[in-house]
């Protein structure tokens, strides 16, 4: 077993999943994954408004998609530092705080996954009016990509990572 060197990525697009496992040929932890993208409606239940999740079929501007990752070990092996790396769909904007994922730690990444800090050190340089350049603290609407790294997940073990996004 590598330890901390095993890792597991797992990129999300909107609708396109791509998994990479790396691991030693006698470990066998096996990540599986299943994402769904939703929206939230109201519907009247016996006179009362019930707020219910649909698929995320007919998208407008202005709605919050909430988009999960449901994940388990079906392997024999725990899995170990396994990463989650979800690319924000360029046509939304980050829900601040809308990050979920017990025993997770969660960053985010302003520079399409390129490297990945918590919110308040996500930093970027303009240009200012007399060429030099200035720091500025990114905003949701800079985030490309979000992370959860979950140190372990036993065989038989999973969970559930989610966020929102409003379509721009």
């Amino acid at each position: 077993m590598h330890g901390k060197g095993q890792r597991f990525v797992i990129l999300m697009a909107l609708f396109l999943v791509s998994i990479t496992v790396s691991t030693t040929a006698w470990a066998k932890p096996e990540i599986v994954l299943s994402v769904t993208s939703e929206k939230e409606v109201i519907e009247k239940q016996n006179g009362k408004n019930v707020v219910k999740r649909v698929p995320a079929k007919d998208i407008e501007s202005g709605q919050v998609l909430i988009f999960t990752l449901k994940y388990s070990n079906k392997g024999n092996e725990n899995a170990k530092n396994v990463v989650f790396d979800n690319p924000i769909p360029k046509e939304t904007v980050y829900e601040v705080g809308s990050a979920k994922g017990a025993r997770s730690k969660i960053t985010f990444s302003i520079n399409d996954g390129k490297n990945y800090k918590k919110p308040s050190l996500l930093t970027y340089e303009i240009k200012g009016p007399d060429g030099k350049k200035i720091r500025k603290k990114a905003s949701p609407e800079n985030y490309t990509n979000v992370r959860w790294v979950i140190p372990s997940v036993p065989p038989g073990g999973g969970g559930e990572l989610s966020y929102r996004a409003r379509v721009r």
